[in-house]
Order: structure tokens, then C-alpha cells, then sequence
């Protein structure tokens, strides 16, 4: 059996949840969007694979992610059945930039698959973010790991190993869209107009959206915000580091 599933907190915007549904139903595909407030994402997954039929394929879904295609949802299925790892890449900069990883914000993976490595966590520790531990153990028992390149971002800000960067709004080869750091972001409505674009199957106007971002960023009432969004951000992530 496939199955798609996304975590998610009451603290993110309910448009959002709606949009991911509505895009994989547009595609054919019903996601389980689960609200768990409070739970950590690495538990949260170890207990859904945990929960998975002995033969079940998983992709694992981030809120704010979703595909630009069926046929790249397809591509995972087949990937995850086939004893692969399958999905899009990510670094965690406050770690180790150049540790490659595919990361759950879209990843397919077998049941037998993560039995066979011996059920490794999902949660993310002081050297590890989500899944980053299962991808090594995944390396080193041989399992093949098919990762998707981001080919570009509205706006960048983080480092790619030597791959590039990728940021808020990110496009990966193959088609599948992540706009990251969602939570209270004044940058929303680059997940809504990527989901509407889809929905009305019609191009994505990539220099209009990066246009609105820059004028959103420079607008001094978003500036204002901007700024104490990030604060916010690199102090959770300060007291991560130092098990605050």
C-alpha cells in the first residue's frame, strides 16, 4: 500500500494545510495531514513507520511541500518499492553544511526497507537533524539513496554541500516545491500562488514571485517582522545547540 502523510502543528496557517491536500488531490492522491502539536517530528515518524502494513510504501511529507507533478510522486512510489531511499535533498547548516541528506519534507521510503536497517530513528540529536541518521545508516548498509537537487530558489540563504543553495521558496529538479520555515513567514504567498499555478495547470511565473519577495522584504512593516523572525529562529535554534 502507498501512503502519504504530513505532521503539523496549530501554529501554521490553515491555508496552508489546505493547499498541500488540495494539490495531491488534484494529482489523484489523498495525504494524511495529521495535527500533533508539541510532538517532535523524529518521534512523530519513527511511530507512523512503526504503524506501517508489513509492505507499505511512505512518503513523508513537510507541511508546506508539495509536488508540482504526478509523475515525480509516481517516481517515488516506484523508488521506495524498489528498496530505495527517494527524495529531495537537504543540509542542516547549523550542523555541517556539506552532510548531504534527503530529508523527510519529501521522502519515500519501504517498510521492509527501514526494518532491514534495522528501524533506525528518525529524531534528530546534537550531530544529526530529522532523518539525517537514518540516511548514514542507509550509506552504509548499501542502500541506494536517490536525492533531488533544488535548481533554485526565491530566496536562497543556505548552503548545498558544493551543490548550491536553497532558501525560501525552493524548486526541485523533478518538480516538487518546499517553501520552508513556514511558520508565521511573510512569505506565504509563494506556497498559494505555487499551489494555484498547479491547480490551474498553468506555468509558474518565477520572476513575478521573486519580485514580490523582494518588495515584501523591503516593505518596512514585513522588515520590521522579518527581523524578529529571524531572531526568533536563531535563538531556538542557539538553544538547540547548547540543550537549552
Amino acid at each position: 500500500m502507498e501512503r502519504i502523510v504530513a505532521l503539523y502543528w496549530d501554529n501554521i496557517d490553515p491555508r496552508i494545510v489546505k493547499a498541500q491536500a488540495e494539490v495531491f488531490a488534484h494529482f489523484g492522491y489523498a495525504i494524511d495531514q495529521r495535527e500533533r502539536t508539541g510532538v517532535n517530528h523524529g518521534d512523530f515518524l519513527d511511530a507512523y513507520m512503526a504503524e506501517l502494513g508489513p509492505d507499505d510504501v511512505a512518503l513523508l511529507m513537510d507541511i508546506d511541500c508539495f509536488p508540482l507533478n504526478r509523475e515525480i510522486v509516481e517516481r517515488a512510489f516506484a523508488a521506495g518499492r524498489a528498496g530505495k531511499i527517494f527524495g529531495c535533498a537537504q543540509s542542516s547548516n547549523h550542523i555541517d553544511p556539506d552532510r548531504i541528506y534527503v530529508a523527510p519534507m519529501f521522502m519515500a521510503i519501504s517498510k521492509p526497507t527501514w526494518e532491514t536497517l534495522g528501524r533506525p530513528s528518525f529524531r534528530p540529536d546534537a550531530e544529526n537533524d530529522v532523518a539525517q541518521r537514518l540516511n548514514d545508516v542507509a550509506r552504509t548498509a548499501g542502500v541506494e539513496i536517490e536525492q533531488l537537487n533544488p535548481f533554485g530558489a526565491i530566496a536562497p540563504k543556505w548552503r548545498l554541500g558544493d551543490v548550491g543553495f536553497y532558501g525560501v521558496g525552493t524548486f526541485y529538479r523533478g518538480g516538487v516545491f518546499h517553501l520552508f520555515e513556514s511558520r508565521g513567514t511573510p512569505f506565504a504567498f509563494l506556497l498559494f500562488e505555487v499551489a494555484d499555478a498547479v491547480l490551474r495547470n498553468r506555468e509558474i511565473d518565477y520572476v513575478a514571485l521573486m519580485a514580490r519577495a523582494a518588495r515584501t522584504r523591503g516593505d518596512p512593516k514585513w522588515a520590521r517582522r522579518f527581523a524578529r523572525w529571524r531572531k526568533a529562529i536563531w535563538w531556538r535554534r542557539l538553544k538547540q545547540r547548547i540543550g537549552a
